[in-house]
C-alpha cells in the first residue's frame, strides 16, 4: 500500500480528524461575525466557490469527471440540500430552543443510513448503527435540558428534523456522485448550486449581503476558508471511501472540536452534564470508527 494511498488507514483518518477540526471553528467565527446567519450561510458557499473558481476552470484535469444527465441532477440537488440544511436549521432555532434543534438535527447519521440501504445498497452494520445511537444519546446529553413545548417550537422542532433530512440528501448525494466526479468539480458545483440558492433566498427575505464592517467580512472570508473549503470539502472527499453513514457519525465530532475552541477562545466552562455528552458522543464516533477496515469499508 502506497504511503498516499487514500485506503491508508493513517492517511484517511488523519484528513478526517482535520475535517472535523475545521469544521469546529465554524461556532466560533459565526460568533465573532456581525451579520444575520443566512447571509453567514450565503457568503460561506458562495465565497468557498469563488476561491474554487480559478483552480477549476485553469488548472483542474476533467479527463477524471464523467458528466452525464443524472450526475447533474444529482450535484445540483446536492448543492440545494446543502442551501436547504442551512435554511431549515438556521430557521428552527428561532423558534425552537438550542436544545431541541440541535439534537434534532444530530439525527441526520440515522436518516443516512437507513436511506443508504434503500437508495445506495450500503447497509451499515450492527457496530454503526450501536454507534448511531451511542452519539445521538451524546447529543440529547450535549444539548442539556432547555427543551420547549409550544405550538412554535413545534414547528421549530419540524424545521431542524427537515434540516436533518437536508444534510442527508447531501451526504447520500454526494456519495453516487464522488463515484463519477473528482473533488474539484463535484465541491465547485455543489457549492456554486448551494450559494445561489442562499442568494435568491437572502434578496426574497430582504436579508443584507453588504454593509457589514471590515471584521465581520474577514471572519466571513475564513469560514468560507476553513469550515468550508477545508472542513466540508474534506468529507465530501472522504465520501469517495466512507460510507454516507459513516461520514453523517464522524460530522457529528464538531461538537466536541467546537467545545474545546470554545473553552480555549470564550473561557467557556464545560458542565459535567455536557462532558458525560460529550465522552459518549465520542464513544460512539470510535465506535463507528473501529468497525471499518483500512480501506474504509465497513466490517461485518
Amino acid at each position: 500500500m502506497k504511503p498516499n494511498d487514500p485506503g491508508n488507514s493513517f492517511v484517511l483518518w488523519s484528513m478526517v480528524s482535520v475535517g472535523i477540526l475545521s469544521i469546529s471553528v465554524a461556532s466560533i467565527l459565526i460568533r465573532m461575525a456581525d451579520a444575520p446567519a443566512l447571509s453567514i450561510a450565503a457568503f460561506r458557499v458562495g465565497l468557498a466557490a469563488v476561491l474554487l473558481a480559478p483552480y477549476f476552470f485553469l488548472w483542474h484535469d476533467r479527463k477524471q469527471d464523467r458528466w452525464n444527465g443524472k450526475t447533474m441532477l444529482l450535484t445540483t440537488l446536492s448543492g440545494g440540500f446543502l442551501a436547504g440544511h442551512f435554511i431549515f436549521w438556521i430557521h428552527s432555532l428561532t423558534l425552537t430552543s438550542v436544545a431541541s434543534s440541535v439534537t434534532l438535527v444530530s439525527m441526520t447519521p440515522l436518516f443516512v443510513a437507513l436511506f443508504s440501504s434503500i437508495c445506495l445498497k450500503e447497509k451499515a452494520s450492527q457496530q454503526v448503527i450501536r454507534g448511531i445511537l451511542i452519539t445521538l444519546v451524546g447529543s440529547i446529553l450535549v444539548a442539556g435540558t432547555d427543551f420547549t413545548f409550544s405550538k412554535d417550537a413545534l414547528r421549530g422542532d419540524i424545521l431542524a428534523i427537515m434540516g436533518a433530512l437536508m444534510a442527508a440528501g447531501y451526504l447520500l448525494s454526494g456519495r453516487f456522485v464522488r463515484r463519477s466526479l473528482g473533488l474539484t468539480a463535484y465541491i465547485f458545483a455543489v457549492y456554486t448550486a448551494a450559494a445561489l440558492i442562499l442568494l435568491v433566498c437572502c434578496l426574497l427575505t430582504d436579508t443584507p449581503l453588504m454593509g457589514f464592517s471590515q471584521r465581520t467580512y474577514l471572519f466571513l472570508l475564513l469560514l468560507a476558508v476553513i469550515p468550508q473549503l477545508i472542513g466540508h470539502s474534506t468529507f465530501n472527499w472522504a465520501l469517495k471511501f466512507l460510507s454516507a453513514t459513516v461520514v453523517a457519525v464522524l460530522i457529528l465530532g464538531e461538537p466536541i472540536g467546537a467545545t474545546i475552541l470554545a473553552f480555549v477562545f470564550f473561557g467557556e466552562s464545560v458542565s459535567g452534564f455536557k462532558a458525560i455528552g460529550l465522552i459518549t458522543l465520542g464513544t460512539g464516533i470510535l465506535l463507528c470508527s473501529l468497525a471499518l477496515t483500512p480501506s474504509g469499508k465497513e466490517s461485518a
